[in-house]
Order: C-alpha cells, then structure tokens, then sequence
C-alpha cells in the first residue's frame, strides 16, 4: 500500500515522507534532477527520526568484468556519509545483458551491492529493478519477499508538487539538464566580451582582481546588492550592462567569496533566487568572467545536494577559466563525495549581508 504524507514546519519547509517503495523509485528523477537512464542508483539514508535521503549516487551499469571494482567504489561513496540503511536501485538493463531464466536483471549486481553493504555494517533496506522510471512501469524487489507494484506516475506525485513549489526542475535527462548552461545568445556573447574588454580597458589603474590588502569596491558590492534584490523579487531580466556590470563585480575574488554566503540556507526561498541569478549569468557571460558565476551555481548546487547539477557547473567553470582555484577545490570535494553540510564553513568564514532583509 502506498503510503506518503507531506507537513509544513513552522518556517515554511515542505516534508514529504515515503513509505512505498514504488514511491521511492518515483521520487529518484527529483532527487537527481533529471530522468536517469538505465544506472545502478544508491539512496542513502540518514540517521535520526527524520531519516533524510542523501546523497543519492548515480553511476552507469558497469560491463560484468567491472561489476566488483564497480561496486566497492560505490559502496565507498555511500559510506563518506553517516547513514542508517541504503536502498539499491536498477534501472532498466545494460545493453547486451541476458538475465537467466527467472531472476531479475542485473541480478548478481544487486547480490554483491547487498553483500558490500551490509559487511560495510549500511544495512540495505530494499534492493529494487525497475525497467525504466515512468508511470505505469512494473517494478519488482530482489528480495522474494517483497511484494512487486507498478510505479504512479512521478510527476503527479505529492515530492513532485512540492519540488514545483519550491521552484525546483526535474529534467528529462542529464543532456537536458547540461542544456541549461548553454549560452543563451553566441552574439550576446561576443558583444558582451567587447563590452567587458572596453571597461577593462577603462580602467587601467585598478588593483588585480582579488588582490590582497585592498579594500572591496563598494560599487561592486552595491551591484550585486541590487542584482541579488530583483532576483529575490523574481526579475531576472539582466541588460548586457548588467552583466557586464556583475562579470566585473564577481571578477574580485573578495566579492564573489562573500556571494558564497547567498547558498545559505540551503534550498530556501532567497538561496533558490540567489542560484537562478548565478544561473543565467552563466547563460549570459562570456569566459573567463562566466567562471565565477559557474562556480557560484555549482556551490549552492553542492550545498542543497544537487551533486550533478554542483557537477555540471563546476565543469562549465574550468572550461571558461582553466586552473580555476576554487571550482578545482570544490570539484574535488564533489568527486571524494564530501557531505554537503562539511562545506558550510566557506560560507559562514565569509562577512554576508549581500541579500536583502525579508519583507
């Protein structure tokens, strides 16, 4: 029986719980952001009365002669976080697998991520197959004594309306997602990148970009003060003198690492607005500048636990700037499966007050 109720705290927050695991398998295309295609998928469950879902780690189904090294680093990454159980997701089939008559697919895939798991002392609490994530698609257990059912469809489901509300997208695939880095206009672009190197030029007298021992251009804190005002009032309408004016601002290191404390609190209504504004200056900015809007997206992606997304942006990062410091820091971060709450602490070192006080 389907069980998922929902609850609103006291400051606004919307708690879904799951007790199906037919809702569980609907639930992953919002937890990863994106529809996975077919992957091995690991749910780790957190410790404590409210048993929280993260991380949730993603990987393509390996060849058969990769399926052990495959899943020690699996279990590996599961095991960076402190957790009470693990849910072990299949989707769908690698293409050439034959299952034996009258087992699952991927089945000796699901025994050994079962056996790492719980010799690791992470007890697995359903080890599911499903042949792909839609409404409708039949999903079964590994274990004979869990009963099989047939997935709702996940977005008509109670998380999908409560991501909708908080704004949140859930995209079709991975390729989709990536899509929405894309520049937004390659003749935007080039203009832009003539703009930004007229007031460069402009102003030949100005100290190096973050240079240590000078004071913040309250200019550029103003600016981004008033940008980050309007995205919290839902405009994101940005002028190419907008973001010529914030390329410039966020190019002071000392800027941009005190627009790291906009991610806070994770998920939250201002954060939320904060990431859409470093979003489409990503979509907007020629390189290098577009770096440190990137690296400002993947960070509050990382700190709300959008690895892929955290991911995605990082990348876009090191290609507008190669050698990036802080995006190669935190890719790394990222990559050893780093808990998001461990990178609190470049957020709270940093002097805030860039977001606007709520009305």
């Amino acid at each position: 029986m389907t069980s998922t109720t929902t609850s609103t705290g006291t400051d606004g927050r919307i708690t879904v719980r799951i007790s199906d695991p037919g809702e569980l398998i609907a639930a992953v295309p919002h937890l990863l952001s994106y529809r996975p295609g077919p992957s091995v998928v690991l749910l780790n469950h957190s410790r404590g009365r409210r048993r929280r879902i993260i991380p949730v780690i993603r990987a393509d189904l390996p060849d058969e002669t990769c399926e052990p090294d495959a899943v020690r680093e699996l279990v590996r990454c599961v095991l960076r976080h402190p957790g009470a159980g693990v849910t072990v997701l299949i989707v769908g089939c690698r293409p050439g697998h034959r299952a034996p008559p009258g087992t699952l697919p991927h089945h000796r895939l699901a025994h050994r991520l079962v056996a790492e798991c719980e010799a690791a002392g992470r007890p697995v609490d359903h080890a599911l197959w499903v042949p792909e994530i839609r409404g409708g698609a039949p999903w079964r257990c590994y274990h004979e004594d869990c009963r099989p059912g047939v997935l709702p469809d996940d977005r008509e489901t109670v998380l999908a309306a409560a991501m909708a509300t908080n704004g949140q997208v859930t995209y079709g695939s991975r390729e989709e997602l990536a899509r929405q880095l894309d520049p937004d206009d390659p003749a935007a672009i080039e203009r832009r990148d003539r703009l930004l190197a007229a007031a460069a030029d402009a102003r030949p007298d100005a100290p190096a970009m973050g240079s240590s021992g000078v004071a913040e251009p309250a200019g550029h804190v103003a600016v981004v003060r008033a940008a980050l005002a309007r995205a919290v009032a839902g405009d994101f309408d940005l002028s190419d003198e907008d973001v010529v004016s914030l390329a410039m601002a966020l190019s002071d290191l000392r800027v941009r690492d005190r627009c790291l404390t906009t991610a806070e609190p994770p998920g939250e209504p201002p954060a939320a607005a904060a990431e859409r504004l470093w979003l489409e200056l990503v979509r907007r900015t020629p390189p290098p500048e577009r770096a440190e809007a990137a690296v400002l997206l993947g960070y509050a992606a990382y700190r709300r636990g959008d690895g892929v997304l955290a991911a995605l942006a990082f990348d876009n990062a090191l290609a507008a700037h190669p050698g990036h410091r802080l995006a190669e820091l935190l890719q790394i971060c990222l990559t050893r499966q780093l808990p998001p709450d461990a990178l609190r602490r470049l957020s709270h070192c940093q002097e805030g007050g860039l977001m606007p006080p709520p009305p």
